[in-house]
């Protein structure tokens, strides 16, 4: 009888251990994130306007990586097209700033779209009006692509210098700024005289030539009348001999008409009248004498 008392209280104890009370809360388990099933699915058709279009840069910004081409054309493989699309370009650039157009253009490596893209600057700068096509062949062949270009913008002095300054050097800088000089120098003279400054020395002799010679050429009177003034005789004699290579033909004075007679006004200096000592301010010309031989 003890035995089965004994055993009856061992098997109380120990049951509860074994068979867990099903009311009772469970014991916390960590949180263990169940995996979603993978399953395969079909992709739906997509509408063509939704695909990404291919790649086709034409404007590549220079901050992008030395993977990407720097061409701003190089989605473009047709040579005509590239022409093309250059030339309209540069004609939207044209109306932008300056100086951003001109640098576009010199780093655009081929000479051919080079040339394209600072043709259409110079034309739409110029409003058309551009020279003879054989002299623009002339200035290009004599000073180069960038320089012959840019003497067609001669009269925007503004543009000329900036072109000048942006695109050229040596003797078709020069070149630029000269034929800059000589389209200003009959409206301002000490502004078209200032802009040889900008060259080395052994140019602004032959440039201050330049610019007396086409002065002379359009308005001798005013030319001369400039170089006048000059205090250093030396400078004075190199201008009207300049001026004079240039200037019409003539005995080198002014006329009005009093009394139906021509009558010497002024004697310029230099000239076949002044060197004559013959003839003089107020003297009526009454006869002409034609000599043959």
């Amino acid at each position: 009888m003890l035995a089965v008392a004994v055993l009856a209280i061992a098997v109380t104890i120990f049951h509860p251990w074994s068979q867990p009370n099903r009311d009772s809360e469970p014991i916390a388990q960590p949180d263990v994130q169940q995996a979603a099933p993978v399953t395969e699915t079909t992709p739906k058709p997509t509408h063509p306007a939704a695909q990404p279009s291919p790649q086709k840069p034409l404007v590549e910004s220079k901050n992008t990586t030395s993977a990407v081409s720097l061409d701003p054309f190089a989605g473009l493989t047709n040579k005509l097209e590239r022409l093309n699309r250059i030339r309209e370009t540069f004609i939207a650039l044209a109306a932008g700033n300056p100086t951003n157009a001109l640098r576009a253009a010199k780093d655009l490596t081929n000479e051919t779209e080079r040339e394209t893209a600072l043709l259409a600057l110079v034309t739409q700068w110029t409003q058309g009006k551009l020279s003879p096509s054989q002299d623009r062949a002339q200035y290009i062949a004599t000073y180069g692509v960038e320089a012959g270009l840019g003497i067609e913008l001669a009269n925007n002095p503004e543009l000329a210098v900036l072109w000048a300054n942006e695109l050229t050097e040596g003797a078709g800088r020069a070149a630029v700024l000269r034929r800059t000089a000589v389209a200003l120098v009959g409206s301002d003279p000490a502004a078209a005289f200032a802009l040889g400054d900008q060259l080395p020395s052994e140019e602004q002799r032959k440039f201050l030539d330049a610019v007396f010679a086409g002065w002379g050429a359009a308005d001798t009177d005013a030319a001369l009348n400039y170089a006048d003034q000059f205090q250093d005789p030396a400078e004075r004699d190199a201008a009207i001999a300049a001026i004079r290579t240039m200037a019409p033909v003539g005995i080198g004075a002014a006329l009005s008409i009093q009394d139906g007679y021509a009558v010497i006004n002024q004697l310029f200096p230099g000239t076949p009248a002044e060197l004559s000592r013959q003839i003089h301010p107020g003297d009526r010309i009454v006869a002409l004498v034609v000599r043959f031989g």
